[in-house]
């Protein structure tokens, strides 16, 4: 079927491809609606919804997740910039748990209109090139007078516990710590006991004196087997 053209019959071959091309185009879906929408825009086109919105920091590096969020917060983020809620705001849109500490509210408290920020991390921490884009955000959405003066990282662990055994091959050692004994291996506490309230020299000659007496008695005793 041919298409309805208003070239004139003495068109040119160029004019009417020209022509036949445009009618392609106007085949071509074009959602606006879902184009401003940072949720619904198509990934690779994040970048030009971010420069129409004036994001203030941008990094490709992002996830497309983050950079989604970014966006829509931009917005909303410049209704109240220059205010600490901003600072704390435009970080959590990077997907960073922080919160901001003023000045008054350390211990002890800081120098006049200096804030710190400390940030929570899962598991691991963040690097260098992290770390100083959170600082750029921070300059982008904080008041000329205020400044930062350091930042806080806490890593919490989301891992649970877990049971595990392993075989293990030593040695058993019986350490003495030098206190007497009697045979079988029990203290002989009564022997302290007695050192310390009658004297440990005169409790050592007794039991030498008793040692003695022991080693003087017959090693064999005979006993009667009429009895």
């Amino acid at each position: 079927m041919t298409q309805a053209t208003l070239l004139p019959p003495n068109a040119t071959a160029l004019e009417r491809a020209v022509s036949a091309l445009g009618v392609d185009v106007r085949n071509i879906p074009v959602p606006l609606r879902t184009l401003h929408d940072p949720y619904q825009c198509p990934a690779k086109l994040l970048p030009w919804l971010a420069y129409q919105v004036a994001v203030d920091e941008w990094d490709e590096t992002w996830t497309t997740q983050v950079k989604r969020d970014v966006i829509a917060q931009s917005i909303p983020l410049k209704r109240i910039k220059g205010t600490y809620g901003a600072v704390q705001r435009a970080v959590s849109a990077l997907g960073i748990s922080a919160t901001v500490q003023e000045w008054y509210q350390q211990a002890p408290a800081g120098a006049p209109y200096t804030f710190r920020l400390n940030i929570e991390a899962d598991q691991v921490g963040y690097d260098q090139r992290q770390l100083s884009r959170i600082v750029g955000v921070v300059d982008q959405a904080k008041n000329l007078r205020s400044h930062l003066t350091g930042m806080s990282l806490s890593i919490r662990s989301t891992s649970g516990l877990r049971k595990a055994s392993a075989p293990m091959a030593g040695q058993e050692l019986t350490v003495q710590d030098g206190t007497p004994r009697y045979d079988d291996g029990i203290s002989a506490l009564d022997l302290l006991v007695d050192g310390a309230v009658n004297g440990y020299d005169a409790t050592g000659d007794a039991v030498d004196e008793l040692t003695d007496i022991f080693l003087s008695m017959p090693t064999r005793l005979s006993i009667p087997t009429d009895l």
